[in-house]
């Protein structure tokens, strides 16, 4: 079914958004539960953006898919200024993280192409739900604690979140209730969109996510 409408409700609600000073980085969507559109606010830590267009997807799976936008849950947070080394030394911690049904957010400048390739492989298939994405530019990165010169053995020792939504333009890590970067986080404002049926609802969120992405650049 094909709606032709100007999405006015949505150019309403990011304008009341705007006008609040909100970096376009710290504006996100989501589908709504109900035919309503919402707007809520979470605090959460500001990355850069993802690596490759492959870790993301036209639509994502289940209730919560959004397009264009990767979700992780509980991911493991790995620093590092170049992610090097051959996917055998990266092995371990990605089969650790996989076993325990957590995620990986590689946050690094410069990273291995066949690690690359690996990574992209296993987001594809869901082996190990994944993304690799830039440090930004403004600091945020260094909150996270240790930065990594090689792939950690041990995931104990690696910081985890509950959620992570990457995208083209950045990323927002939301922390777990227990946990928190103090004097990093920043006020996400997070719309929940409804619509008239499921695909009436991915062309608002097209709409929205295509709204809210900022010029390509490097973070």
């Amino acid at each position: 079914m094909s709606y032709n409408e100007d999405h006015r409700d949505l150019k309403d609600v990011l304008s009341e958004v705007r006008r609040r000073g909100t970096d376009n980085r710290l504006i996100w969507c989501k589908p709504s539960l109900d035919f309503q559109t919402t707007v809520a606010h979470r605090e959460g830590l500001l990355l850069g953006g993802v690596r490759s267009p492959l870790f993301l997807r036209d639509a994502g799976d289940g209730l919560d898919g959004i397009p264009w936008v990767k979700r992780l849950y509980y991911p493991r947070m790995v620093v590092c200024e170049r992610a090097t080394g051959t996917v055998a030394d990266w092995l371990p911690l990605m089969e650790a993280i996989a076993k325990a049904g957590e995620s990986l957010l590689l946050v690094t400048e410069q990273i291995a192409e066949e690690l690359l390739h690996t990574l992209i492989v296993n987001s594809i298939k869901g082996t190990l739900p994944n993304a690799v994405i830039y440090r930004g530019n403004d600091g945020s990165a260094e909150a996270l604690g240790r930065e990594w010169s090689s792939p950690p053995e041990q995931t104990d020792r690696v910081p985890r979140a509950a959620e992570a939504w990457v995208r083209r333009t950045g990323t927002v890590v939301f922390p777990e209730p227990s946990g928190g970067w103090r004097g990093h986080m920043q006020d996400v404002e997070v719309i929940s969109a409804g619509g008239e049926s499921y695909d009436h609802q991915l062309e608002r969120l097209r709409f929205l996510v295509r709204e809210i992405q900022t010029p390509v650049r490097r973070f």
